[in-house]
């Protein structure tokens, strides 16, 4: 979490009801928060992602797009409805048909912290070529998270391989230490190994801890049991210290708690807490 230098709550609030950010289930079935002029892209490459369960569903999705108002729904008044519209009770058949249309959730109203999920509703506008928008998505994901092999690819994005391969065609290929083929933009800089990676505190579920399938790449081996709760498949709130996950952080009763998993040099502990404080800041907001 990169947390920039006067950022207040009241501005993602802001650009929430303004569109500039979007909250929406799209990449891995999952909620995420993105830019809103990413959206289009990665809502329609996802949609077509799940076009072959879609077709195999036997119910008409598109009866249900007609059939949902223009009115912020909540999620279980969408499900009521697709169940009706649909006419079954499968869980999966009704989960599967409402990925296959652009829901969005409407900005939260209040102060944070925002405790109620907000409502939900359905984008009209027009979504990009799935082919386009799929290149384009694997394309933003490599300069954000590369160099990435086509295992990491699948991983974070959830796309099949016909929407993947089109997208490597352009990039360039490098091959690893391990013997093993990753991506990356072209001309994109990669960073000398001796180079300090800055220290960053990162939310539950933040897409720098899921964006591989090795997640050793970021997770210390030693640390894999204490970041990820297998039972629930959530992850904890956690910090980096050179590129990987030191340990934790937590609110609690309005302070901002830091609980390395192993001690720290004193030039890094300077460092984590000098962070520590920015994000105290934010919240404080």
């Amino acid at each position: 979490m990169v947390t920039r230098r006067g950022l207040t709550k009241a501005q993602v609030d802001r650009a929430l009801a303004r569109g500039s950010i979007v909250n929406a289930g799209t990449l891995r079935g999952t909620l995420h928060v993105m830019a809103g002029t990413e959206y289009p892209s990665i809502a329609a490459a996802y949609i077509d992602s799940q076009r072959g369960r879609v077709a195999n569903l036997g119910v008409d999705v598109e009866s249900l797009r007609a059939a949902v108002p223009d009115e912020p729904l909540s999620g279980a008044e969408i499900r009521e409805l697709a169940s009706r519209v649909l006419a079954t009770d499968d869980e999966w058949t009704i989960s599967f048909a409402l990925r296959w249309l652009p829901f969005v959730r409407v900005p939260p109203a209040g102060p944070w912290p925002h405790t109620k999920p907000p409502p939900y509703v359905l984008r009209r506008d027009p979504l990009p070529g799935p082919g386009e928008a799929a290149v384009h998505v694997v394309r933003a994901y490599v300069a954000a998270y590369g160099p990435a092999s086509r295992e990491d690819i699948e991983q974070f994005t959830s796309f099949r391989i016909r929407q993947i391969a089109p997208a490597l065609e352009r990039l360039r290929a490098l091959e690893g230490d391990d013997g093993q083929t990753y991506y990356d933009v072209p001309r994109a800089p990669v960073a000398d190994a001796s180079v300090r990676a800055a220290v960053r505190f990162l939310p539950a579920f933040d897409s720098t801890i899921l964006a591989h399938r090795d997640r050793s790449r970021i997770v210390p081996a030693e640390y894999v049991d204490e970041v990820f709760n297998k039972k629930n498949a959530t992850t904890r709130n956690t910090f980096t210290v050179d590129g990987f996950v030191a340990g934790a952080w937590r609110i609690e009763k309005g302070k901002l708690a830091v609980e390395p998993f192993a001690p720290l040099p004193l030039k890094w502990r300077r460092e984590v807490d000098a962070e520590a404080e920015r994000l105290r800041a934010f919240f404080a907001s």
